[in-house]
């Protein structure tokens, strides 16, 4: 791992860099749209504009990126998203915030992009696990840091707005003196919808809906902790518990994943989040400490179901065929996102501030249903027959997939390109059944 760290290390520090600058921004936007005096529903809504930023963006950049190249490219996002920031201050009305949180979605997708393309160049078939792994602690270490940091700051003055901006300008900097040749890139094939039903329901569902809890989570997490009474500091820590759970549970959880049908773990784990959802919902600042971890456990279940859906839906593929159908359901990921932040918000508005963890929990106990239905339709794969789950940031795209170290022996021949059907071959997956 020391060793991957090294040959990565400047691309891993501007990683770094952004993802602090993202941690600031999530809680700062909320925290200067409560001082202002906007609604939670239009608040919500202008958080959407940061998530439909990422969606477009994933979408846009990997196909212009082989033409104007990894370094131009970042650089130009870079400097786009850093103005950005700054303009937050500058034009303080709902229109122009939502422009702009749309425009810092872009850009971080597009970096997203880079930083996660140059390091699948970088790795081989032995250290593309460990890459990823760094990748993955870095991106939710970088998160919670940057969400600390926004508790210094009551989010009135224009200080944490200049610290965010310096710190996306200054991640330039090492990805512009890494002495390492760009990479040829080529964005991946998706799938189309149909086959991804064909190839596992539960994770195109599971996808979406983890998708809509990720954006209440981040989007409108920081205006909710201000509603029940927390200060700016106990904010900055509730929002960070969520990424030390994550930090903290992953790999326990991914260990048991890996020894039982995927299914029933996640089905566990949604009964689990809404049951501290729940739990949450029902919690005031009086419960300071309590709501620090149970937001932490809540943070630690909830945010795994993302590996957890991707690696179910990789059981039943070759490795040839992980990568564009893993981009397809990051998509999916992403649409979710986009409707999570204005659809909690305006329950807020409607129902009050119970409404915003309780919302949260009955998707999760819907999820937990769905896959219980999917377990008495589909036989199990056996255990001893699923791939290892390969832990992937929620804010990773679809590009981030290509790390997979299952994807390493992807066949590109004419003769594998053209075959024709190859889930009929797999034993697990039964030909009546959609």
């Amino acid at each position: 791992m020391i060793r991957s760290l090294i040959s990565t290390w400047p691309l891993f520090f501007g990683l770094a860099l952004i993802m602090i600058g993202n941690g600031i921004q999530l809680i700062l936007i909320g925290l200067r749209a409560s001082a202002a005096g906007y609604s939670n529903l239009l608040t919500g809504i202008m958080m959407a504009g940061y998530f439909l930023g990422i969606f477009i963006g994933s979408i846009i950049v990997p196909r212009t990126l082989s033409e104007v190249g990894h370094v131009r490219t970042f650089g130009a996002l870079a400097a786009i998203a850093s103005a950005s920031v700054l303009l937050h201050v500058l034009l303080e009305n709902p229109l122009a915030w939502s422009v702009l949180r749309f425009i810092t979605g872009f850009c971080y997708a597009g970096m997203y992009i880079v930083v996660e393309s140059w390091l699948n160049e970088k790795a081989t078939n032995e250290t593309r696990g460990q890459i990823l792994s760094i990748y993955m602690i870095i991106t939710m270490a970088g998160l919670g840091a940057g969400q600390l940091i926004s508790g210094v700051d009551d989010g009135i003055s224009i200080d944490l707005f200049l610290i965010a901006s310096v710190l996306v300008s200054l991640a330039v900097v090492p990805v512009l003196i890494t002495a390492a040749k760009a990479p040829e890139f080529e964005a991946p094939e998706l799938v189309s919808l149909r086959r991804l039903v064909q190839i596992s329901p539960l994770a195109l569902i599971g996808l979406f809906l983890h998708g809509i809890v990720i954006a209440m989570l981040f989007g409108v997490g920081a205006i909710y902790a201000k509603s029940i009474g927390l200060s700016t500091s106990q904010t900055s820590l509730f929002m960070a518990s969520a990424t030390v759970g994550i930090l903290c549970l992953q790999y326990p959880i991914g260990q048991i994943s890996d020894r039982f049908d995927r299914r029933v773990v996640i089905l566990g784990i949604s009964i689990i989040a809404s049951i501290f959802a729940f739990w949450l919902s029902m919690l005031g600042a009086s419960a300071f400490f309590l709501i620090l971890s149970l937001m932490a456990l809540f943070g630690g279940t909830s945010l795994t179901l993302y590996s957890l859906f991707i690696a179910h839906a990789n059981d039943y593929l070759s490795p040839s065929q992980m990568v564009s159908t893993s981009s397809s359901l990051v998509m999916v990921n992403g649409i979710g996102a986009v409707i999570g932040a204005p659809l909690v918000a305006a329950s807020m508005d409607i129902f009050g501030d119970w409404a915003y963890f309780s919302l949260i929990g009955f998707i999760h106990l819907g999820l937990a249903i769905f896959v219980g239905y999917r377990m008495t339709v589909r036989p199990a794969i056996p255990a001893e027959a699923q791939g290892p789950l390969v832990l992937l940031p929620d804010t990773s795209t679809a590009t981030a997939v290509s790390l997979n170290p299952e994807t390493e022996w992807i066949d590109n021949s004419p003769d594998a390109l053209a075959e024709a059907d190859p889930l009929e071959d797999n034993p697990y997956f039964p030909k009546d059944i959609s």
